[in-house]
C-alpha cells in the first residue's frame, strides 16, 4: 500500500470511529443497557423507547422494549394489587391507567406488551365502587350548593369513566344522564341489584327524570329472589301428628329476609303445587322442576328421614350424692373450736319416668334457574322430657349431686333441688315434645340456608 492510500485509510476509519462515538443511539443503547443490568426497568425502557421513535427499525431497542416493557408491567401490577388490599382504591386506579396508558405508548412504536387481563375484573369492581361513591359526594355538594367543589369530584370521575366527562353541575340532566345510561346497561345485562341502586339514586335527585322510578321499580321486581318452602317430605313411618313445620320455618326466614328475598306464602304456593300436579318431592330434580313452574328463585326442600318416639317407664332408681355436714375443730393454741364442712357419700332414690324424641330433618337449597343445590345439610335433634321425684332420709337441703371443688360449696341446680322439694307432676304432651323438637330444627334450618339468600 502507498503511503497516500495508507493515509487516506487512516482518515476514513478514524472519521467513522468519530461518527461512532458520536452517534446518540448508540449511547442511549449503551446507558439503557447499564439501566437494565441494575435493575431499573422503567429508566431502561423509556430510553429504548426514545430510540425507537427516532429509529423504529432498531432491532435491540424493540427487543428490549418489550423485556424491560413486561417487567414495568408486571411491578405495575405488583403495586396495583397490593394498594387494593390495603384499600387505596384511588392510587390503585391510577397505577392501573398508568400501565394501560403505558401499553398503548409501547404499541405506538410497535412493541406489543402482555397484558394481564385476570385484573381486569377487580379494577372494574374498584373503578365502579370510586365512581359510586365520588357521585354520591358530589350530589351532596350539589345540594349544598358547593357547586365548584362538585365539578372537581366529577372531573376525578372522569378520569376513570369517560361518560362523566360532559357533566356540568349548572346542568341537572348532565349529572343524570350518566348514570341512567348506566342504569340501563345494568338493567339490559340483568345486574338488576345495581340497576336498582343506581335507577334509586337518579329517583332520589329528581324523580321526574325520564322513566326512572318506574324502571327502579321494574329493577327490584327481578333482583327479588322468591323463595318457596315446599311441603315437608315424610320418608319414614311415623304415627303421630306432626306440625306445620314449611309454615314455621317460612315465618322465621321472612322475620330475617333482606331487601331482595321475599319469602313465599306457604298455604298459597301449596295450594299452587297441588293445582299443578306436584304432590311429592323425592328429589332435587322435581323440587327444581315445582320451582320453575311457579318462577321461584330459591325452594327449600325438607325431608324427614328419621322419627322415633321413646317412652321410658316409671322406676325407681338409687342415686348416690354427697350430704354435706359441719365439724367443730379444737385449736390446741386458743382453746377455741371452730366449725368446718364435710362431706360424705349417702344414697337417694329416684322416682322417675320419662320420654324422647330423635328426629333427623334433610334441608336442601335449591337456586332454580341452575339446579344448583346451594345447601344439603342434615339436622339431628334429640329433645328429652323427664319427671324425677326424689327422696333422702336425711335432709335433702345439706345434699349435693357432686364434691366441692376448691373451697366452696358445690353448684347445684334448681331442677335439682326441686326433685327433692317440688317434682314436676306430669310428663308434656307428646304433641308439646314434637313442637319442642321441630322447633329447635327449624331454627336450625334457618341458620343454615339464610345466609346463602342473596
Amino acid at each position: 500500500m502507498g503511503i497516500q492510500k495508507f493515509i487516506l485509510f487512516v482518515l476514513v476509519a478514524g472519521l467513522f470511529g468519530l461518527i461512532t462515538a458520536c452517534n446518540p443511539q448508540t449511547k442511549l443503547l449503551k446507558q439503557a443497557r447499564i439501566q437494565s443490568n441494575n435493575g431499573m426497568y422503567e429508566d431502561a425502557a423509556n430510553l429504548y423507547y426514545n430510540i425507537l421513535l427516532d429509529d423504529g427499525k432498531n432491532k435491540e431497542a424493540r427487543a428490549e422494549l418489550k423485556n424491560n416493557g413486561q417487567k414495568v408491567i408486571a411491578d405495575k401490577f405488583a403495586k396495583f394489587s397490593k394498594l387494593v388490599i390495603e384499600d387505596r382504591i384511588e392510587e390503585a386506579l391510577k397505577t392501573y391507567k398508568f400501565a394501560q396508558q403505558y401499553t398503548q405508548n409501547a404499541a405506538k412504536v410497535g412493541v406489543v406488551l402482555e397484558w394481564p387481563h385476570e385484573y381486569d375484573e377487580v379494577y372494574n369492581d374498584i373503578k365502579a365502587e370510586y365512581t359510586q361513591t365520588q357521585y354520591d359526594i358530589a350530589v351532596g355538594l350539589i345540594q349544598n350548593r358547593k357547586y365548584e367543589a362538585a365539578e372537581k369530584v366529577f372531573d376525578r370521575i372522569a378520569l376513570y369513566d369517560s361518560s362523566y366527562k360532559d357533566v356540568s353541575v349548572l346542568r341537572l340532566n348532565t349529572v343524570l344522564e350518566p348514570l341512567y345510561t348506566k342504569a340501563t346497561e345494568q338493567y339490559n345485562n340483568k345486574q338488576f341489584k345495581d340497576a336498582y341502586y343506581s335507577f334509586n339514586k337518579i329517583a332520589q335527585i329528581d324523580e321526574q327524570y325520564k322513566d326512572a322510578l318506574k324502571m327502579r321499580t321494574a329493577a327490584l321486581q327481578q333482583a327479588t329472589a322468591v323463595v318457596g318452602v315446599l311441603p315437608l317430605q315424610v320418608n319414614t313411618k311415623i304415627s303421630y301428628n306432626l306440625p306445620n313445620i314449611a309454615d314455621a320455618i317460612a315465618d322465621l326466614l321472612g322475620q330475617q329476609q333482606s331487601g331482595y328475598v321475599k319469602i313465599a306464602n306457604v298455604q298459597a304456593l301449596h295450594r299452587d303445587l297441588d293445582n299443578r300436579g306436584f304432590s311429592s318431592f323425592k328429589n332435587v330434580n322435581q323440587a327444581t322442576e315445582a320451582g320453575k313452574s311457579l318462577d321461584l328463585g330459591y325452594v327449600v326442600l325438607l325431608q324427614l328421614d328419621s322419627f322415633v318416639y321413646t317412652k321410658q317407664p316409671k322406676q325407681t332408681v338409687e342415686r348416690e350424692g354427697y350430704e354435706a355436714f359441719t365439724e367443730s375443730i379444737l385449736n390446741p393454741y386458743t382453746k377455741t373450736y371452730s366449725s368446718i364442712s364435710k362431706f360424705k357419700k349417702v344414697n337417694y332414690t329416684d322416682n322417675t319416668e320419662g320420654q324422647q324424641v330423635q328426629l333427623v330433618l334433610k334441608v336442601s337449597l335449591i337456586q332454580v334457574s341452575s339446579g344448583e343445590v346451594l345447601l344439603n345439610e342434615s339436622i339431628n335433634v334429640l329433645k328429652k322430657d323427664e319427671l324425677h321425684a326424689a327422696k333422702f332420709s336425711g335432709n335433702a337441703n345439706n345434699l349435693y349431686p357432686n364434691l366441692p371443688d376448691g373451697n366452696y360449696l358445690p353448684q347445684v341446680s334448681k331442677e335439682w333441688r326441686d326433685m327433692f322439694t317440688n317434682p314436676r307432676k306430669s310428663l308434656l304432651s307428646v304433641n308439646d315434645l314434637l313442637h319442642q323438637a321441630f322447633n329447635e330444627a327449624n331454627s336450625k334450618v334457618v341458620n343454615f340456608v339464610q345466609p346463602k339468600l342473596k
